[in-house]
Formats: structure tokens, C-alpha cells, sequence
């Protein structure tokens, strides 16, 4: 492994996202700035269309809690369950949530998608507003055409979503499905080749709902909008 290619956000220990420093090690991923139109449409849906008010979310697969801490810190009625399978992950992120002050209202948790969520039998009482995820989508196959920066560096569990890079997501429908466990909302950050793909596996495992893809600031799909 060559030094050379470690990323710089490694090297200081920190990064900034959405106008906020995150410290940062290789135990969780760099979050990319596309990242930020996930969060952008999280708070437009909750300040859309009335003031908000208290408002409960879950963030999937945190890693070093960039989404949740950048909710939490804009929208102050939100009360956050963040979720990921890495407990190094959440250590990290504990600590950015110290660091940006927001640490009383996000409560984080080790699970594997909801697996480690208690249930009530009907699915009723703890179903949130809003569930938002970032969850590995690079199919298996482009984990070793990455640049030698990502591939060698970050971790691999927040980046290999299976074969065609949806498995995980296909695993959170179907639990949702097993524990009928619907948000008003759920948004994903998917690849920009996943649109379609995206569209029907939404539309076969949760047929129900209606979704519509967000593109980024260079027209690429990049945001799946699901309303239940």
C-alpha cells in the first residue's frame, strides 16, 4: 500500500461537511460533497409545507455521522436514531456529535440495518417521519477500478454493495417489509447508474409507495425519494 495515496482528510484526522468539521479516521468513509443534497432534501421535506415540528428521523449506516449531526444542527426539533453495523464507525461518530454539540439529540446504536431495533407487534408506535441512508452501493466488481486512494484506504464494508452495488439497500426493503417498519419518508444516496435499477427494486419490494430520483449538481441520478 502505498502512503502516497492516503487521502489528506486521513492525514489531518478531520474534514469539513456542510459548513461543519468532522474528525475523521480510516475506520469510516470521506463523505463526498453529494452527500449534501441527501441532507439538503431531508430538510426541505421537514420544513415542508408548516414549521417544523418535533420530528423523529433515522440515519443508516452513519459512519462518522455527517448526515445525522448536519440534520441535527439545522433542524432542532429533530430527535435522531443512528444506526451502523461498525462499532469503530460509531465511535467516530459520537465524538463528531461531542464536537458539533448536538450529542443530546442523537442517540446512536450498533445494528445491522434495523436488525437491533425492538418492534412494536403492529409496526405502529415507532415508525419515524423520515429514515435517510447512505449505505454502500459500489457493485463488487469497481471496488478494484477505484482510485488507489479510495480502494486502499477507506473501508471496504462502506463501500461494496454486492454484485450490481444494491444488495444492502434490497436487505433494508426487505426488512422493512418483515417488520412493517414505513417512514413518511426514505431517502437513499444511490450511483449514478442505479436509477432504473433503483426505481424497480423500490417498485417490487415496496409497491405501495411512490418514488422519484433527485439528480446532483452535475445532473447525475443520485437521490432516491420514496413516499409512503
Amino acid at each position: 500500500m502505498n502512503q502516497q495515496n492516503k487521502p489528506a482528510q486521513y492525514i489531518q484526522g478531520w474534514t469539513e461537511f456542510y459548513k461543519l468539521k468532522f474528525n475523521l479516521s480510516p475506520d469510516v468513509l470521506i463523505p463526498r460533497p453529494e452527500t449534501e443534497i441527501l441532507v439538503d432534501e431531508v430538510l426541505n421535506i421537514a420544513y415542508t409545507p408548516n414549521p417544523p415540528r418535533a420530528i423523529r428521523i433515522i440515519d443508516v449506516g452513519t459512519g462518522s455521522g455527517v448526515i445525522a449531526i448536519s440534520i441535527a444542527k439545522n433542524l432542532p426539533q429533530a430527535r435522531i436514531l443512528a444506526l451502523d453495523i461498525s462499532s469503530k464507525a460509531l465511535v467516530q461518530a459520537e465524538e463528531n456529535a461531542k464536537l458539533n454539540k448536538v450529542e443530546n439529540k442523537i442517540f446512536f446504536l450498533e445494528s445491522d440495518l434495523f436488525s437491533n431495533l425492538a418492534f412494536h407487534p403492529k409496526g405502529v408506535k415507532l415508525n419515524p417521519d423520515i429514515i435517510v441512508a447512505n449505505l454502500p452501493y459500489i457493485p463488487t466488481w469497481k471496488i478494484s477500478k477505484l482510485e488507489n486512494s479510495v480502494k486502499d484506504f477507506e473501508p471496504i464494508l462502506a463501500l461494496d454493495g454486492g454484485h450490481d452495488g444494491f444488495d444492502v439497500y434490497r436487505k433494508m426493503f426487505e426488512q422493512m417489509n418483515e417488520k412493517n417498519f414505513f417512514p413518511k419518508y426514505l431517502l437513499c444516496e444511490i450511483d449514478e447508474d442505479q436509477g432504473k435499477l433503483a426505481l424497480a427494486e423500490v417498485n417490487r419490494y415496496l409497491p405501495k409507495s411512490k418514488a422519484e430520483i433527485k439528480k446532483d449538481l452535475a445532473k447525475k441520478d443520485r437521490i432516491l425519494v420514496i413516499k409512503f
